[in-house]
């Protein structure tokens, strides 16, 4: 399963995805969210509200910075992809370390 994610076609949508929940949680939930905790009167609801908006702004933060990220990521697997598709990427495994391969 771990091998499907770290396909480029699924890392580039799942990254787009993330974005669009990230801009709809900074558009619509946030704005609610600090309009909804404002709104209530009594102090020991209103600080729960706000802890509610202090979580809901560091989803939002997350998803933010996770989004771009697998997009990049998706852009580098798609190159490593093609050029190891194109036979100019091998990567190798020796099994001799540095120091060994001088001897």
């Amino acid at each position: 399963m771990f091998d499907q994610l770290l396909r480029p076609k699924v890392a580039f949508l799942v990254g787009i995805g993330l974005l669009l929940v990230g801009f709809l949680f900074e558009v619509v939930v946030y704005p609610a969210a600090i309009y909804a905790a404002q709104s209530i009167g009594y102090p020991l609801a209103s600080d729960f509200a706000q802890g509610l908006v202090q979580i809901v702004s560091t989803i939002s933060w997350i998803i933010r910075f996770v989004g771009p990220a697998l997009i990049a990521a998706s852009l580098v697997l798609l190159k490593l992809d093609r050029l190891s598709a194109a036979g100019t990427f091998r990567p190798t495994q020796t099994g001799a370390t540095h120091d060994e391969a001088g001897d």
